[in-house]
């Protein structure tokens, strides 16, 4: 009988229940998990939903506001208990500890396993989160946004995109020059973001933990039960990875560019900071906090970027490539320098922990035909980024701005907005040339990229039409017998590439 069992709602669980379309996400944050409802199975999420963290659900009270018997409910609640949603007891701080060790353990054994190229691949997968926000996208929905925090960063990479990022030691940083939001308007923010349907925040930078607010304001979303990533590269956080720990990130992404050190920091231009970030990575790991290894992959750290795939596996993270090296959001150019040319990338494409791999295993080796009556991007929709003074933009790579939210309102900024109508209901007939080529099929297109090449998102960006080229000829080329690897394993074939040389890297360069 139900009156015999006891269901608690754990402090590592938020969520998000949509009463008119009947439909919930909810988050095992510990184990990096979320999971989507439906019909009468979401009515019985949104009633533990109500329910604070670690009090007790009451199962006679969910049969009463959902009209579902009491033996159905605890049925259910057993799942929910299998996948940590639930537990039979309050939570306390040895059981969360024990649970945190059985996570880890979990975690790196999981990722331990090599997977296939075809099981590494994004073949269309949707997630229980896309599965939210497609049913409950309207206008004045906004599911997630991106905070970018301050563009101030413990860090000084040569391949930043941020406004006022340095390249050499002799220039003079103007990162800081603008009026960042403060604690108070991000308050004021989050709580009108909440009531249009906010499920998660992203908070970036930068490096948030450059700002001084940032505690304050992830204490803010744990209290209001909203999600969390944050970006960071861990340097300013590494006598806090407990505390981060404790307000339960739904996921930390850490930027590490290699397994060697020297070249890591290199890119940093910051002596020792590859050591602290791996610290900081090992103890969250420890802490089954779940985690992405960010790295972009560039000259520097051209021969040693793939060893970020086994460091990450060896802390139950998943890796996280980038290979497109883009201009930065002021319009500095000189980043191009550092971006693999056409026969490094035929080596590097073949490497199937990245996105934009190459080969056989992928449907027509690694191209997706554009349908020109889609949308060229899903950003803006229900997803927005809002910059360090205020802006609120599509997505950080993308820099066209709606409105301030010094000056507005988000209410006011989201209704009647001529321009932000205009871009969500573009399609890619609309755009100059993208989608009319073979090598478009190719394209991971972006049209932020775009914006800031032409101040028109309709235009082709080289940087994209780059790297389109160069993986439609290699598909192509492969297609026809051609091995880049020349019979080599791709470790191999990847250290008998030539060492690039070192370059200078100076503001608005381009590469000749």
């Amino acid at each position: 009988m139900s009156e015999n069992r006891k269901y608690y709602r754990p402090e590592w669980t938020c969520g998000r229940y949509n009463a008119e379309k009947h439909v919930a996400i909810f988050y095992n944050l510990l184990a990096g998990m979320s999971y989507f409802f439906d019909e009468y199975s979401a009515d019985v999420v949104g009633q533990v939903l109500a329910t604070k963290r670690n009090a007790e659900v009451s199962v006679e009270n969910v049969a009463e506001k959902t009209g579902i018997c009491d033996e159905s409910i605890c049925d259910f609640f057993d799942v929910l208990m299998e996948q940590g949603l639930l537990t039979d007891s309050i939570p306390t701080k040895d059981g969360i500890f024990a649970y945190r060790r059985e996570l880890s353990k979990a975690k790196i054994k999981g990722r331990s396993v090599e997977k296939t190229t075809t099981e590494k691949l994004p073949m269309d997968v949707s997630s229980a989160e896309q599965d939210y926000f497609d049913a409950v996208e309207a206008e004045g929905v906004v599911t997630s946004v991106m905070f970018e925090l301050t563009y101030n960063c413990s860090e000084k990479c040569i391949h930043c995109y941020n406004p006022g990022a340095t390249r050499n030691d002799d220039e003079v940083s103007h990162r800081a020059d603008r009026n960042e939001l403060q604690l108070d308007d991000y308050k004021r923010i989050i709580d009108d973001l909440d009531k249009i349907g906010l499920v998660k925040v992203c908070l970036s930078g930068g490096d948030p933990f450059s700002k001084p607010i940032v505690w304050d304001l992830i204490e803010y979303l744990y209290e209001k039960e909203i999600a969390f990533d944050i970006f960071t590269n861990g340097q300013r956080m590494v006598d806090d990875v407990e505390r981060l720990a404790d307000y339960y990130p739904r996921l930390v992404g850490i930027s590490i560019y290699s397994g060697v050190a020297a070249d890591h920091d290199a890119i940093t231009r910051v002596s020792g900071s590859w050591e602290r970030s791996m610290n900081v990575a090992k103890r969250l790991s420890e802490l089954a906090v779940p985690m992405n290894i960010k790295c972009c992959v560039m000259q520097p750290n051209l021969h040693t970027y793939y060893m970020i795939a086994d460091i990450a596996r060896s802390l139950g993270a998943q890796p996280q490539f980038e290979i497109s090296i883009t201009d930065s959001n002021d319009g500095d150019m000189c980043a191009r320098q550092l971006r693999l040319t056409e026969e490094q990338l035929r080596v590097v494409l073949r490497d199937d922990n990245i996105p934009l791999y190459v080969g056989p295993e992928a449907p027509n080796y690694g191209g997706i035909p554009r349908n020109l009556n889609s949308y060229a991007c899903g950003a803006g929709r229900t997803t927005f980024n809002i910059t360090p003074d205020g802006n609120i933009q599509p997505c950080c790579a993308f820099t066209m701005s709606f409105g301030n939210l010094h000056n507005s309102s988000l209410c006011e900024i989201l209704t009647d907005n001529k321009l932000l109508k205009q871009w969500q209901n573009h399609s890619l007939q609309e755009f100059a040339d993208c989608g009319r080529h073979d090598y478009c099929d190719y394209c991971n297109l972006c049209v932020g990229i775009a914006y800031s090449e032409h101040g028109d998102y309709t235009k082709p960006a080289e940087n994209c039409c780059y790297m389109a080229k160069i993986r439609c000829n290699l598909a192509h080329d492969m297609m026809k017998g051609y091995d880049s690897l020349d019979g080599k394993d791709f470790v191999t074939a990847l250290k008998a590439l030539p060492k690039a040389k070192a370059v200078l890297m100076r503001k608005y360069d381009t590469m000749g």
